[in-house]
């Protein structure tokens, strides 16, 4: 049996495994960094390299470390009213107490299927709608 979860020798356990250096796959590694006798898991057919040996998909995902990028907000958040040329269309989001509504074509042509409480929410879905904005978000100033 296994030593409880808040014991003096899980505390050890757990001290030691943060004191070991971390393993890391480099950023740049390609094939040519990899052993072509590698070690491969009984049974899979793709094989995922996990910096020492090939591995399932399964396994290799569970281990695998996740990365998020950071994203910087560039618009004030005082923000009443963006706007951005997506694809070929002209796109305004303008906050209307707590939501953010999209205006796409014209300032006057409202989208009655959209509304989001979160500007970043509303870049994402307009950019999704219509197309990467090509020259970015920019604050514009009321009519």
């Amino acid at each position: 049996m296994a030593a409880p979860a808040y014991s003096l020798a899980a505390w050890r356990k757990y001290r030691e495994e943060q004191e070991q250096p971390k393993q890391e796959t480099p950023a740049g590694l390609t094939l040519a960094d990899i052993p072509a006798d590698a070690e491969m898991d009984e049974g899979i057919v793709i094989g995922f390299w996990n910096g020492e040996r090939f591995v399932s998909w399964e396994k290799w995902l569970a281990t695998a470390p996740i990365t998020r990028e950071e994203s910087t907000p560039v618009l004030p958040e005082d923000a009443r009213l963006v706007t951005a040329v997506c694809g070929n269309t002209r796109v305004w989001l303008a906050r209307d107490g707590d939501r953010w509504l999209m205006y796409a074509g014209s300032r006057h042509a409202r989208r009655k299927d959209f509304a989001s409480p979160y500007l970043a929410h509303a870049q994402r879905t307009a950019e999704a709608w219509y197309g990467p904005a090509a020259s970015g978000w920019q604050v514009e100033r009321e009519r």
